[in-house]
């Protein structure tokens, strides 16, 4: 989810290090996923308008990095077009979404993200599906502001009982583990502050 993150992975001397690390963590993404909720949580609601998040990503359990990122959601029925606009310690990153959700609660769709020179990729198809509080999406994509590595994105949403929406996203390479990210999102930024 970082620039630094696809970088890291990339330059020669790192990438063995890192490999190195993440042979001995678990497999990402085991277990049955469970059926779409047809009345579940849905994402357009949620992100129409305009909304905000916080977090940080974790690479090799070693370094955590903070972000923020703000969002313009328009919603059209169970279509949502998406702008998500991250900062991050070496700059600011879209990624640009566009998502529908069938009456089923299944979830298509596609993402482009911004790269450390700041265009957009081009788009790459989103597959989830609603639960009944929240939303899993997942893709094989680009680091915000990364190098043109592909990573496995798998986003695990579900409602906190503040309003907020948490997120829990995995980042793996040939199924291995190499970064998270624990967000929140809020429809507004008063309901991110502390206390």
């Amino acid at each position: 989810m970082t620039g630094r993150l696809s970088r890291r992975f990339t330059s020669p001397r790192r990438g063995r290090l890192a490999a190195a690390l993440v042979l001995a963590w678990p497999l990402a993404g085991c277990g049955q996923a469970p059926a779409p909720v047809a009345d579940g949580f849905s994402l357009a609601d949620f992100f129409d308008g305009r909304s905000v998040s916080e977090g940080t990503v974790r690479t090799a359990l070693l370094l955590d990095e903070p972000f923020t990122a703000s969002f313009e959601g328009r919603r059209a029925a169970d279509r949502l077009r998406l702008d998500e606009r991250f900062v991050f310690e070496d700059g600011a990153r879209l990624q640009r979404w566009d998502l529908s959700r069938s009456r089923a609660g299944v979830y298509t769709g596609t993402v482009a993200t911004e790269d450390g020179d700041g265009t957009l990729s081009a788009p790459v198809p989103v597959a989830g599906w609603a639960t009944v509080d929240g939303a899993v999406l997942a893709y094989d994509g680009y680091a915000p502001g990364g190098a043109d590595t592909l990573l496995h994105f798998r986003h695990v949403m579900s409602r906190n009982g503040d309003g907020t929406l948490a997120n829990r996203v995995t980042i793996s390479k040939f199924g291995i583990s190499i970064a998270t990210s624990k967000v929140t999102f809020a429809r507004s930024e008063a309901a991110l502050a502390p206390g």
